[in-house]
């Protein structure tokens, strides 16, 4: 995790650390599950660190970035010849890492006989290479991530339920930044750490004025986007601070829209709840200020803010 201490995090992101630290002392396999951007490798590397296997190998796979057999070239090695253009013998990451750990990121991608085949690992942890018949035992946990829900895949028939379930013993869900967004925060403090140890400034840490703009963004992006936008701010940065001027365009124009927008519909919103009590009360602006309990200077400001007048019609 990127924060040591837990005590700063959320209580939904608290309840991670803790899953964590549990599941970490056993060779369980575990399935991490959040959308894109959560970061789901550092939990599986966090596993990983607080483990016994700590010090062998800890290998990510991306089970979708590759065609089907290059996935299964990396998962499994393959022999010379095995394909067109293997002109040597590799290893894959599952005989690399023996001893250690391997994460499969998006393993819902993978081919209905790839899944099969790691589903016969998992039962007797033995490989083949592509090309080989000989049997490699390989001692590795297995940790496996995915941004969507593998139940609606088997129901969906392009996932196998037997390897379903040996992937899901244990399943640990990352939640999104939009839910957890007092996570920002520390968050920001911890990337700001990182890129001055990096980059050799001495940035302290953001305004209020842009703190505010961070924690009102969507981050469809989640951690990563977060990320990623600090380290564009910071390189921005002259100062000591940064600035909202710092950050990329789009956030601003859409954190400053939503806020316009929100405005114009608070106000529309009033001026139509005004026209309605003054219209049952017949402009009786006194009775009106009574019911409202308002004083009424403030109510004739309202009338005279929004214009109105009783040949008006409530919208």
């Amino acid at each position: 995790m990127r924060i040591q201490d837990i005590n700063k995090l959320s209580v939904k992101m608290q309840q991670v650390y803790k899953m964590i630290l549990n599941l970490a002392p056993t060779d369980t396999t575990v399935l991490i599950r959040g959308e894109e951007g959560t970061e789901k490798a550092l939990v599986a590397r966090s596993i990983h660190l607080n483990s016994a296997r700590k010090d062998k190998p800890f290998e990510v796979y991306n089970c979708s970035a590759y065609p089907q057999f290059i996935v299964e070239s990396g998962l499994f090695g393959h022999e010379i010849a095995a394909f067109e253009g293997a002109v040597y013998q590799k290893k894959g990451c599952l005989e690399l890492a023996d001893g250690g750990t391997v994460v499969l990121s998006e393993i819902d991608k993978i081919s209905p006989m790839t899944q099969i085949k790691l589903l016969k690992f998992m039962q007797n942890r033995k490989i083949k290479r592509l090309g080989g018949n000989k049997s490699i035992m390989t001692d590795v946990r297995i940790i496996a991530a995915v941004n969507t829900d593998l139940g609606r895949e088997v129901e969906g028939g392009t996932f196998n339920e037997e390897f379903s379930y040996m992937l899901n013993v244990i399943n640990i869900h990352v939640p999104s930044l939009r839910q957890r967004k007092e996570d920002i925060p520390p968050l920001i403090q911890c990337f700001i750490k990182e890129l001055n140890i990096e980059i050799k400034k001495n940035v302290k840490g953001v305004t209020p004025d842009t703190m505010q703009v961070l924690m009102d963004y969507s981050w469809p992006g989640n951690v990563k986007e977060l990320e990623n936008n600090i380290q564009h701010a910071f390189l921005l940065t002259k100062g000591d601070v940064i600035e909202r001027e710092s950050l990329p365009p789009r956030i601003l124009n859409e954190v400053l829209t939503e806020r316009r927008d929100a405005i114009t519909s608070f106000e529309e919103n009033e001026k139509r709840f005004l026209m309605k009590i003054l219209q049952e009360c017949n402009w009786n602006k006194l009775q009106v200020a009574k019911q409202l309990n308002v004083s009424r200077s403030t109510l004739y400001a309202k009338v005279k803010k929004y214009n109105l007048t009783s040949k008006q019609q409530v919208g």
